[in-house]
């Protein structure tokens, strides 16, 4: 029986980051930074859940990534019957054998090697990654203490099912073949792979609880490794989980091992090199879906024949390479010029600036347009656009995101930015009307939900006004004149009124558009000087909120300081406000703390304490039974997902990426059906449901029997 209780740590436990100093660069490199702060922090733990211990224990294979005594990674595999792998406890991993002829870490398997694990189910496209060190060893057997485990997406696995052949039936092994470059045959099977696994580490004590080894999967069409000659490779990376573990180890130590499985006669193939991260380049757009590429000079290549147990069903290439502009790709992969037929545009476009606008003394606008007059693409009211900032004296210019600060309309983009270090900097003392940056298309998860009829509360201090202006004029756009106007209760705190960004326009709104609530706050006011109409001094607070709206059920969005959102998030959720109707812009995403809906039994409870302008939700409720935990409450629309449920509950569950790419939190249905709003990455298994995207169907037949989980 597992000893993870509901009472162990949910995500990652520490102070410190999951990741270390290299990977957070690449992480800010791609603009991605709180993204994957705020991903890993949910997501990584310090334990394996129950789930992943499981999948281990029922693979016949696990590919490993380790350093020998040079400290050079090796990617290398174990296989044996399943249960070669098992789990005692949920920080410890056991591997009984499975050693292979040739494996390049024989030898070095001792305690304190630091190794990383990737369990693998190729048949069904599932995958879980598990880092740690060795504890102990006895022959073969070794016991490995976890540091980190996680779940990956399914994406660009090639689907393939092992059968397992005895060792005898393999043949007679011969000696590893060990040489400085790739021969003809290495050359042939690295040009025609759609497989190859990746080892690298960080071992620096530095890294802090981010150290350690790591071993990675890379998935391609037949050619998507380039040999470029008999010591050198280029690969694509394509997007991922956006961790960046590879490239940030490969930034503090460009030592990798590459493991390539001929999939028709067992061999295997480990190579050695140093790598070179490609940033960007007009070398991009010969590997479609690639956003950087990873060049490799080859140090050392041994192959060890017919190393591997297994014969292979024919792949099922992963549904990302089989779309119909990638087909041609389907060609030969004898082409070296040419590795993928398919050429498609750069993810970085040029841009033109239009006008700069000082805003404040502080704090400017800059208005972009498509440099070749084409339209710009769409953006959802509250996402970000990522740009290079090619700051003087800097080797590669800066990647920054900032804030779209006005509606989308294909023709022009605004960002409003505060000088506020070196990037903001180079941006007001530089950029000027008519000169031309990279940007990426805007991204970002923090988006107004235009479908709720409910009244929406904005919320921000400072530079946090630029996604809540987008808002309030998307909201306004979209509610007036086709329905009856619904309230839109604007909040900003500044120190002045000439701090303020847009403070004319936010009144002119409010004079024109009479479902406009607006609310403005001087904190730093000079107290002999009247006030503005329609400015208050002081500060934004929970007080001042529930003092200004009136009794109704509401939607917030909060931007600004961290202590700012922190106060305000925690005095909500204090009042008892669901914490799926609070959104909010993490600018540290370890400092404001998301805590679980209120369960159901005490919501009932709690509104004896709910204020006025608070009111419950009368919506009908769905019985959901957690079998193994014997309890059953009533699911609401207003409690979010069947994991968000769960853990209010106080119900353990596995998670990992709370998005449906990764499959970790598969559970059994016992009884009753799940729907999904949006479309899931990882395949479902026959009679389970993937709790972290799913809710129960609401219809009366559900109403009445409600939905019965494993958990």
């Amino acid at each position: 029986m597992s000893q993870h209780s509901s009472s162990a740590p949910r995500g990652w436990d520490a102070a410190e980051s999951p990741f270390h100093a290299a990977e957070r660069l690449v992480q800010q490199h791609a603009g991605v930074n709180e993204e994957a702060e705020s991903i890993g922090r949910r997501g990584i733990r310090r334990y394996m859940p129950d789930q992943h211990r499981q999948f281990y224990a029922e693979q016949p294979f696990m590919v490993f990534g380790g350093l020998d005594a040079n400290g050079q990674p090796w990617a290398t595999l174990r296989a044996a019957e399943p249960g070669f792998v098992s789990s005692p406890d949920p920080r410890t991993l056991r591997i009984d054998g499975g050693v292979l002829p040739g494996d390049p870490l024989a030898g070095y398997w001792q305690p304190g090697m630091m190794i990383g694990g990737l369990g693998l189910q190729a048949q069904t496209r599932r995958r879980n990654r598990v880092n740690g060190v060795v504890s102990s060893v006895d022959g073969d057997t070794v016991t490995l203490e976890v540091m980190q485990s996680f779940g990956n997406c399914a994406k660009y696995i090639q689907s393939r099912t092992p059968t397992f052949i005895a060792r005898g039936a393999t043949g007679t092994q011969t000696p590893v073949e060990t040489s400085t470059q790739l021969s003809d045959a290495d050359r042939a099977l690295l040009a025609n792979a759609d497989t190859f696994f990746i080892a690298s580490a960080n071992v620096s004590e530095d890294a802090g609880p981010a150290r350690g080894a790591d071993v990675s999967h890379r998935g391609g069409m037949p050619g998507f490794v380039r040999v470029d000659d008999a010591t050198t490779l280029t690969t694509p990376d394509f997007s991922g989980n956006r961790f960046f573990n590879t490239l940030g180890n490969l930034l503090h130590d460009p030592r990798a091992g590459l493991l390539f499985v001929d999939f028709a006669n067992g061999d295997m193939l480990y190579v050695a090199a140093l790598a070179e991260i490609v940033w960007d380049g007009p070398e991009l757009a010969r590997f479609p879906l690639a956003e950087r590429l990873v060049r490799f000079r080859i140090t050392e290549v041994r192959r060890s024949r017919q190393a591997l147990p297994f014969r292979w069903s024919e792949v099922g290439y992963a549904p990302q390479f089989v779309t119909p502009a990638l087909r041609p790709a389907l060609q030969p992969a004898s082409l070296p010029a040419s590795p993928l037929a398919s050429t498609p545009e750069s993810p970085w476009k040029k841009l033109k600036i239009a006008a700069v606008h000082e805003e404040t003394p502080m704090i400017r606008s800059f208005y972009f347009e498509s440099a070749d007059g084409s339209p710009l693409p769409a953006y959802e009211p509250g996402q970000y656009l990522p740009i290079r900032v090619p700051v003087d004296g800097l080797d590669k210019p800066l990647t920054r995101t900032y804030t779209l600060s006005d509606t989308s309309n294909r023709r022009q983009y605004r960002i409003t930015v505060k000088r506020d270090g070196v990037g903001s900097s180079w941006l007001h003392e530089r950029f000027a009307a008519g000169m031309q940056v990279e940007a990426m298309a805007p991204r970002g998860a923090f988006t107004y939900d235009s479908t709720s009829s409910r009244p929406a509360v904005f919320i921000s201090a400072g530079i946090g006004i630029t996604p809540m202006i987008t808002m309030l004029h998307h909201a306004i756009a979209a509610r007036e004149p086709h329905s009856a106007p619904t309230p839109l209760h604007f909040f900003h705190g500044a120190r002045r009124d000439g701090d303020r960004p847009f403070s004319a326009h936010l009144r002119e709104l409010a004079s024109r558009h009479p479902a406009v609530s607006m609310h403005l706050f001087d904190s730093a006011a000079d107290p002999a000087s009247p006030a503005l109409s329609g400015t208050v001094p002081g500060r934004v607070t929970l007080a001042e909120i529930k003092r200004a709206l009136p009794f109704d059920d509401y939607d917030f969005y909060l931007c600004g300081p961290e202590s700012f959102m922190r106060d305000l998030y925690e005095g909500l959720r204090a009042l008892n406000v669901a914490d799926n109707r609070i959104r909010f812009e993490a600018f540290g995403p370890a400092t404001v703390k998301r805590t679980s809906a209120i369960p159901p039994a005490l919501a009932e409870n709690a509104q004896s304490s709910r204020p006025a302008n608070m009111p419950a939700n009368d919506e009908t409720g769905i019985p959901i039974t957690f079998a193994r935990s014997q309890r059953t409450v009533q699911w609401l629309p207003k409690n979010g997902t069947l994991l968000e449920l769960a853990e209010a509950c106080g119900i353990a569950a596995p998670s990992s990426c709370r998005s449906g790419m990764c499959g970790t939190c598969s559970t059994r249905v016992l009884d009753g059906r799940v729907a999904y709003e949006e479309p899931t990455d990882a395949a479902i298994a026959a009679g389970h449901a993937l709790i972290c995207m799913g809710r129960p169907v609401a219809d009366e037949v559900a109403a009445k029997d409600g939905l019965t989980l494993e958990l």
